[in-house]
């Protein structure tokens, strides 16, 4: 199978590529640096011997994203498995923010998946099977009042999630919500924090690895990821 994962060089997105290729699966694998798009390329394909295509695409940027469309178009038959993993983390309370602090983590966090998503659930619907798993976050379903804008991006990826898990269950394509709480990624650099109590990048991978291999009428429609210390 062909799978597309955006975020791809970091964090949990490396983990599902590194957990995908494992068990043979090609990869297109999307983010910003060409420079790590690269280098993971090149680890990818030595260490498991499946093709792993690259396109370098700044998920913040509309014009970014419209070539990114166009530049994916040829690969939407054959695309089997879409993860939806790219997103920001932002503070701010409500008092604090902006229209524009809001409408550019709304672009980040929902347009993004709503854009790469919406084409290829045409192709999903056509061949009657397929896998979309949205990396959301424990605050899709809660709020933070001093990450507003976060929160409100990561409601509208919920709805979105839901909606499209209507929209293809009739035609055997399984849409899965992931809610992670603190997850051990580089978006914690610098802060003085016990990272070993967090859930692992490879937790998350381990659970899309597994659910891929569930038969046909099984259907893991979301999940929720929680560090077991409360104060983590």
């Amino acid at each position: 199978m062909l799978a597309l994962i955006t975020g791809a060089t970091k964090g949990i997105g490396r983990a599902i590529v590194e957990a995908l290729s494992d068990e043979g699966h090609d990869i297109i694998a999307i983010s910003s640096s060409s420079d790590n798009l690269t280098l993971l390329k090149n680890e990818i394909e030595s260490k498991y011997g499946n093709n792993c295509h690259t396109l370098a695409c700044d998920l913040t940027n509309y014009e970014s994203r419209k070539k990114l469309i166009i530049n994916l178009s040829p690969f939407h038959d054959n695309i089997d498995i879409l993860v939806n993993n790219f997103g920001q983390y932002a503070v701010g309370s409500i008092e604090e923010e902006t229209s524009a602090s809001i409408t550019a983590l709304f672009n980040t966090n929902f347009l993004s998946a709503f854009e790469i998503s919406q084409p290829l659930m045409k192709a999903f619907k056509i061949k009657k099977s397929g896998f979309i798993f949205n990396i959301l976050s424990v605050l899709a379903k809660d709020v933070r009042p001093a990450a507003a804008s976060y929160s409100i991006s990561k409601h509208a990826l919920k709805a979105l999630n839901d909606l499209m898990k209507e929209e293809l269950r009739p035609f055997g394509v399984k849409v899965c919500g992931i809610y992670p709480g603190s997850v051990n990624t580089p978006s914690w650099d610098g802060i003085p924090i016990d990272r070993s109590k967090m859930i692992q990048p490879e937790d998350i991978a381990s659970f899309i690895q597994n659910s891929i291999k569930v038969s046909p009428n099984a259907f893991m429609e979301e999940i929720t990821f929680r560090p077991i210390d409360p104060e983590v």
